[in-house]
């Protein structure tokens, strides 16, 4: 089958996604190209995926009048693929594609594909959302990564809609040793002490993942002054240091707000140590010397990062949002979004209680082997677009 994925510019978990889908369908036989921006290209290396044609669309994040430019060079790039199905991922891509395809005098099959949810606020809530109606209303089928994002097309319009995972990525098995040796120069490049408890965050500094909420409960950790019998905040703090850990890129303003946050509580009282990692290649290194996986997102479909904790078999506390809480059910501890008392009281009781931290990494190690791997998702996509051709030719 001829399919073409579109996709805008990314640097994380879609780009991840389509990446594998790309390679696994051109392996199982599939003529696959990709359209996106040349940079989402040398991030991933579409064309460099044997079977796999790559073509040049700078597709921006605002809508505008080089639109029309767009649609002229997506008409283009689609006539020389002359794909049966074309498949974009995400609201930029989809809409910049639904208005090319009907400029098309034989149309493909459209697919969509929705990985975030639209958060605007005001006028562009309101233009949001008349994109989002678009889009359901023009698609032949669309794909939501969690089932809050397919019940919001059904509630659009959409005439088919279906939660289709971003799989489970590979996850690097890591030796105690090497975990050990990670602990070990982590501790000696920010000076703490090797038997700190490790909160490990992984993922862009940026506003969807609320990193503000995770120092605020770092300032809760920190208050010393509870005089509450087996207060479990107070007892992390006479059990040992914590140490907060943020692996991944930022959004510098981001970033410098955070940073900012966090000197404001560290000068006010005590509070434990927070160091940015910036973008790592040794995630799993990371994970594996750590003890508590966090994510304080405020939404998520269904986290490639999350997915690696359960994998990696982490003790888990993260907001139940989007298709987090579907993903980790019962194996981990999950808080209301943006409850910084929440976080704090699920840290400190994990701190002073290793059996319960073990108890649940079992629970994700266990719920982590569940979880669909990357080729069995693209089997899966493929069973889809058998499905819709053979009905459309029908």
């Amino acid at each position: 089958m001829r399919t073409v994925f579109v996709i805008g510019t990314s640097t994380g978990g879609v780009g991840t996604h389509v990446h594998a889908l790309a390679r696994d369908l051109a392996a199982a036989g599939h003529e696959i190209g990709v359209i996106g921006p040349a940079a989402t290209d040398e991030h991933f290396g579409f064309s460099l995926l044997p079977g796999v044609r790559f073509g040049v669309l700078e597709l921006g994040t605002g809508i505008g009048a080089s639109d029309a430019a767009l649609i002229r060079r997506q008409r283009t790039l689609l006539r020389s693929f002359a794909p049966q199905i074309v498949h974009a991922h995400g609201f930029r891509a989809g809409l910049i594609t639904l208005l090319t395809l009907r400029t098309l005098k034989t149309r493909p099959t459209f697919v969509l594909s929705l990985h975030n949810q639209a958060s605007g606020q005001g006028l562009r809530g309101r233009v949001e959302t008349r994109v989002e109606t678009m889009l359901a209303h023009g698609a032949d089928l669309v794909l939501g990564a969690s089932t809050d994002l397919v019940d919001r097309a059904r509630e659009l319009g959409a005439q088919s809609a279906r939660f289709l995972p971003a799989a489970a990525p590979e996850v690097t098995q890591v030796s105690a040793e090497a975990a050990a040796a990670t602990r070990a120069g982590l501790a000696e490049e920010f000076d703490f002490d090797p038997g700190a408890l490790i909160v490990l965050a992984v993922g862009r500094v940026a506003e969807q993942k609320n990193y503000p909420m995770l120092v605020r409960g770092l300032a809760r950790l920190g208050e010393g002054n509870r005089q509450a019998t087996g207060n479990p905040q107070r007892e992390a703090n006479r059990q040992g240091e914590i140490v907060a850990l943020i692996a991944g890129a930022a959004d510098d303003e981001v970033l410098a707000d955070v940073r900012a946050q966090y000197d404001d509580a560290a000068a006010a009282s005590a509070i434990p140590a927070l160091h940015f990692l910036g973008p790592r290649d040794d995630i799993a290194e990371l994970a594996a010397a750590a003890d508590i996986y966090a994510l304080t997102s405020v939404w998520e479909a269904r986290a490639l990062v999350l997915q690696e904790a359960l994998i990696s078999g982490k003790a888990i506390v993260a907001t139940a949002t989007g298709g987090s809480a579907e993903l980790v059910g019962d194996a981990g501890i999950l808080i209301d979004h943006d409850d910084d008392a929440a976080f704090a009281e699920a840290v400190a009781e994990l701190a002073v209680d290793p059996a319960r931290r073990a108890e649940l990494g079992t629970r994700a190690r266990a719920r982590g082997a569940e979880l669909p791997d990357e080729r069995e998702v693209a089997e899966e996509l493929a069973g889809l677009y058998t499905e819709l051709v053979s009905a459309q030719v029908g």
